[in-house]
């Protein structure tokens, strides 16, 4: 076990106007690539090799040099009170948020496309929405990854980077992505439909490789030669592992635990490293076997924070958790909630934020409870909590996506940000933001760093 110091404080989020006279800033960065090298071979470490696959990081403008024309960066200088915004960081704070995007398409290549260019609808708002939050460390799920970092580089630059009259851009000079197994064909029949082929029957749902996938964007520098990805560890080899009595031996033995991707980031800030531990788990209404695989991909952040667990093997032939004393904050989209609200069983979810190792912000929605009439569950204590919507269910909600620092670290401020929906005048009055389609909501944790 790691040994842990649990001192912490959270305190409730605020809204403060702009100050006056904001910086201009200026969003041409230098962009450097970083490939590591992939030395693991395959079956004899029980591993599942996929092939193509690479590390890429730290803004890769080598790599893009066919890449569509973008828009070139420019500088914003924003009139006086004109950027409700949330309240700054502490000095030697760290805000480390995961924001499921909900930008998908039907097809590969077609969000490349639409990023390609600034102006596609739903990637302005949410920008903005990130404009708002401005973290220092972002892991952004439910986003189309297909083009790899080419993607990640066109939204960083014609979206994020991108002012408003009422927003000031916000640029990642850093960024990891890589390719998930959400789409990749199994060449099983999964989802037991009496078929192969269709998103069921992927190694994740999905209709493409990389669809609804995972990227992390960072403001420091992003250590790449120790970054581990665990997406290709076979689900078989998780202990006591949940996988259902009625798979066939080709089938245990082909399935992945992750459904998209787990990832170790560490980043790197003024010479000490936290580790982002990021993952976008199952969605327990997607296939028959959803409801196990979703427990199990939980429990693996648990495990991985366990001393004595060698299960844990990487894309690098690496085995072990992670190392003692390390600073690390899991981030992304969970799908559990631990009073049982959503699809999922509340017991993995349960579990992790109760163990000794991990801190619950709990965090509540930024603006007041009151104001947005506690969102589509007025009768709900918890829906202050709730950051997406409950799948196939009209109007519920529930605790779908967590920011949980380790225990070692404190935490001096966290908060949901509320997204609006299109009933929500509150919500456009304070944040300037119109209603989207979207109604996932952004959740936020501000980290102290150093001493």
């Amino acid at each position: 076990m790691h040994k842990n110091r649990p001192v912490f404080r959270v305190q409730k989020s605020a809204l403060i106007a702009a100050a006056a006279g904001c910086l201009a800033l200026s969003f041409a960065t230098p962009n450097q690539v970083a490939t590591a090298d992939d030395t693991s071979s395959g079956s004899d470490l029980g591993y599942c090799p996929r092939p193509g696959s690479e590390v890429i990081a730290d803004g890769v403008q080598d790599m893009l040099s066919d890449q569509p024309a973008v828009a070139e960066s420019t500088e914003q200088v924003l009139p006086v009170d004109s950027v409700p915004v949330l309240k700054g960081t502490q000095d030697n704070s760290l805000r480390v948020a995961t924001y499921n995007a909900a930008l998908s398409r039907d097809s590969a290549g077609e969000l490349f496309e639409e990023l390609s260019a600034p102006g596609t609808e739903d990637a302005t708002e949410v920008a903005r929405i990130i404009q708002t939050v401005r973290p220092d460390v972002l892991v952004l799920t439910g986003i189309d990854t297909d083009a790899g970092a080419k993607l990640a580089q066109a939204f960083n630059t014609n979206y994020l980077a991108v002012g408003s009259d009422d927003r000031t851009g916000v640029t990642y000079p850093y960024f990891y992505t890589d390719q998930s197994n959400a789409g990749v064909e199994s060449g099983a029949d999964l989802d037991r439909d009496g078929t192969i082929g269709g998103p069921g029957d992927a190694l994740g749902y999905g209709d493409f490789p990389g669809q609804s996938s995972m990227i992390v964007y960072s403001k420091y520098p992003i250590d790449t030669a120790r970054i581990r990805d665990f997406s290709s560890l076979p689900w078989s080899s998780v202990p006591d592992n949940s996988i259902p009595a009625d798979f066939t031996e080709l089938e245990r033995d082909i399935l992945p635990l992750s459904s998209v991707a787990h990832w170790d980031v560490p980043i790197e800030i003024d010479g000490e490293i936290l580790h982002v531990l990021a993952s976008a788990t199952e969605d327990v209404s997607a296939t028959p076997h959803a409801q196990a695989r979703n427990s199990d991909q939980i429990r693996f952040w648990q495990d991985y924070l366990e001393s004595d667990t060698n299960y844990i093997l990487d894309h690098r032939g690496n085995r072990g958790p992670l190392e003692d004393n390390a600073a690390f904050v899991i981030a992304g989209s969970l799908k559990a909630d631990p009073q049982g609200h959503g699809p999922a069983e509340p017991a993995a979810i349960s579990e992790l934020l109760q163990s000794e190792t991990i801190v619950d912000p709990q965090q509540e929605r930024t603006l007041p409870p009151t104001a947005l009439g506690r969102g589509v569950l007025p009768n709900n204590p918890d829906a202050e909590y709730h950051t997406a919507p409950v799948p196939d269910t009209e109007g519920q909600t529930y605790r779908a996506d967590y920011v949980l620092p380790g225990a070692d670290l404190s935490v001096t401020d966290a908060g949901v940000l509320e997204t609006g929906t299109a009933h929500n005048d509150v919500y456009r009055g304070h944040f300037g933001i119109q209603s989207s389609d979207n109604p996932h909501h952004m959740v936020w944790a501000d980290i102290a760093i150093g001493k």
